[in-house]
């Protein structure tokens, strides 16, 4: 989930396998392609745009985190195309706290966060007194629905729901 959302917010424009929007453990060799299930993806599409986060994450082993996370991420790339095109500005955000090495975080234009962990193994779901700043005002993780107030933001808090964290600017 990390590697999908800082492929679909990084400055640039992101390459996706066509078919890879739910987990894949196959090699990309075109060897080990195989014929893409549309029918499962288009239901699993629709089944998606119905669900809570926590109906989601109940749903892992179909993948629906995954797309959830492509999903929310293509439409807010849609919604803030300035601040996540070409010419949006990236800003990286340093953690503090126990765990901070674990996060990667970055703002796009003073619009859009991205907050993924890293190190999952080590981190152990346990982020401590990490905490991270970011600008004033209201900001909705697009993944979660959670509503947080910009300045210091425990980590743990923004990732409870989710694991992964795309905050937009009210």
């Amino acid at each position: 989930l990390s590697q999908v959302l800082l492929k679909l917010t990084s400055p640039g424009i992101p390459d996706m396998y066509q078919g890879a929007e739910l987990w894949d453990l196959s090699l990309v060799d075109p060897d080990n392609r195989r014929p893409v299930d549309y029918d499962l993806r288009r239901r699993l599409l629709c089944d998606l745009q119905k669900l809570t986060v926590e109906q989601v994450w109940d749903r892992i082993d179909e993948g629906l985190p995954k797309m959830w996370t492509t999903y929310h991420a293509i439409r807010v790339r849609r919604e803030h195309a300035a601040a996540l095109g070409e010419q949006g500005a990236y800003t990286p955000l340093h953690a503090r706290g126990d765990k901070s090495p674990h996060l990667v975080a970055y703002m796009r234009s003073d619009r859009v966060v991205t907050m993924v962990p890293r190190l999952v193994l080590t981190l152990k779901d346990n982020w401590g007194d990490t905490w991270l700043e970011i600008p004033a005002g209201s900001w909705r993780n697009q993944l979660s629905g959670s509503v947080f107030t910009g300045g210091k933001l425990r980590v743990g808090d923004v990732l409870d729901r989710f694991p992964v964290a795309l905050l937009v600017r009210d």
